[in-house]
């Protein structure tokens, strides 16, 4: 399954990753970890793909001795 590529910029920086949409479940892939979400008819894969990512670089951000 070929995923669909993603970038966000957050505090001056720009984060990319990746998306897959299977079944009603959305995956966000980055070299930080993934997350996935059933997925809304009110809302573009897009712009919730775009959520998940930015949870995961904050997450990851909050991580004791992270270098992001």
């Amino acid at each position: 399954m070929a995923g669909h590529s993603i970038h966000i910029k957050l505090d001056g920086r720009t984060y990319s990753g990746t998306f897959v949409v299977d079944r009603k479940i959305l995956t966000v892939t980055t070299t930080y970890g993934r997350k996935a979400t059933e997925i809304s008819p009110k809302v573009s894969h897009q712009m919730l793909a775009h959520q998940l990512l930015e949870e995961l670089v904050r997450e990851e951000k909050a991580r004791k001795g992270s270098t992001l």
